[in-house]
């Protein structure tokens, strides 16, 4: 019940109820939402940490986005939707969309895990945005309108507009890769061309190669991320394409 939280913790949980645009019924969903297990073991009196409901969330944030790719990308193939979907509920994106509603300054943590900045570690607002949606859909009585309402209208035009510019991270040399072999019986190669800076802040510069006329470079804080970075403006070119010749 709500008279028997604290009232520092009343008051994390009003600016996270701001935040998301929804106000719980059952104030311990929220509480429980934030709370790292850190900082459950470091507390006098009983509370209970976020895995469970970051475990629901999981699959309720699947299910919201799978509905708003397959609503998107109707004519996609069941393949490319996996794809994508993987990669909008990683870690890596998932924390982004936490920082930007600010989890990472409510979320309850000991004072080692704060001296460590935990609350910065993708993995753990991963798992904190995951559990809030998991608090939502309890708090709703198991009814995924109000979790899907949330997460739309924070989320989804930005998620679209990520897809379409290629800013969710995905596996861009492997699916360049899977691209080529089908459209030119080849594999990208990737050229090295130069590294600029002192030794511990280098930048280097990759260039892929598809045929004589596709080339593109990338750069990054190693070899890797600048292939990868090319990859990607490969991958974007070749889909581009394929979707002018079909419209």
């Amino acid at each position: 019940m709500k008279s028997d939280i604290p009232k520092e913790f009343l008051d994390r949980i009003k600016k996270l109820e701001d935040k998301i645009g929804y106000t719980f019924k059952d104030k311990s969903l929220p509480l429980t939402a934030l709370t790292h297990r850190s900082f459950v073991a470091e507390y006098p009196k009983k509370l209970k940490d976020y895995e469970v409901l970051e475990f629901l969330g999981d699959a309720v944030l699947s299910l919201i986005v799978s509905e708003i790719l397959i609503k998107a990308y109707p004519n996609a193939k069941e393949g490319e939707l996996s794809q994508i979907r993987s990669a909008v509920v990683s870690e890596t994106y998932l924390s982004k969309l936490a920082r930007e509603i600010g989890l990472n300054e409510l979320v309850l943590l000991s004072k080692g895990e704060i001296q460590q900045k935990g609350m910065e570690r993708d993995s753990l607002l991963c798992d904190v945005f995951e559990a809030v949606f998991g608090a939502v859909y309890v708090d709703c009585g198991y009814y995924i309108d109000p979790p899907r309402q949330i997460f739309n209208r924070l989320f989804k035009d930005r998620l679209l507009k990520d897809i379409e510019k290629g800013e969710i991270p995905r596996d861009y040399k492997s699916l360049l890769q899977i691209i080529t072999q089908k459209v030119f019986g080849t594999v990208p190669k990737y050229r090295f061309i130069s590294a600029k800076g002192p030794e511990h802040e280098k930048i280097f510069t990759m260039e892929c190669i598809i045929t004589e006329d596709l080339k593109t470079t990338g750069t990054g804080r190693s070899k890797k991320e600048a292939e990868t970075k090319a990859a990607q403006k490969a991958y974007m070119k070749l889909r581009d394409k394929a979707q002018e010749s079909k419209d």
